[in-house]
């Protein structure tokens, strides 16, 4: 099963589109059959073939917790809590991989990467910060990608 890279955010709301934008660089580079780049808006019930597909899955995206321009990599397991009745139009990731792994008994290896950012208005231009903590981010991805 191929690893999944999945970056999601609004890349015409200036630093939330982050997860999208390094999904999107970054899909060329890893055009590997091993690896699945998938860019999103938001994370909706419809990711989670793909997500139930994939032996690793990283999550990219902006946050609103922390310094601008701070980069957290943290692991993601399913939800405990999560109710497939309860699905909305959009689901974070841990929710994704519950509804994903729902009748099975394992989950894949997943994590969360995040930067931090500090403008979330309309725009397609990074903060200062966020265009700062690109680079170190895209290699982030590309360690994680090298971890097989």
């Amino acid at each position: 099963m191929p690893d999944l890279i999945l970056g999601f955010g609004n890349p015409l709301r200036s630093d939330d589109g982050f997860g999208w934008r390094a999904a999107a660089a970054l899909e060329q580079e890893l055009s590997r059959r091993d690896i699945s780049v998938i860019t999103a808006h938001q994370l909706t019930p419809e990711l989670a073939e793909s997500v139930a597909n994939s032996s690793r899955v990283l999550f990219l995206d902006a946050s609103h917790d922390g310094r601008p321009g701070e980069i957290r990599m943290e692991p993601v397991h399913r939800d405990p809590n999560f109710q497939p009745g309860a699905i909305s139009h959009q689901l974070s990731p841990s929710a994704l991989l519950a509804l994903a792994y729902y009748d099975r008994g394992s989950e894949p290896d997943a994590a969360l990467l995040t930067v931090t950012g500090e403008n979330f208005d309309l725009g397609e231009n990074f903060s200062p910060a966020v265009q700062e903590a690109w680079k170190p981010c895209l290699e982030r991805v590309l360690e994680w990608v090298r971890a097989l």
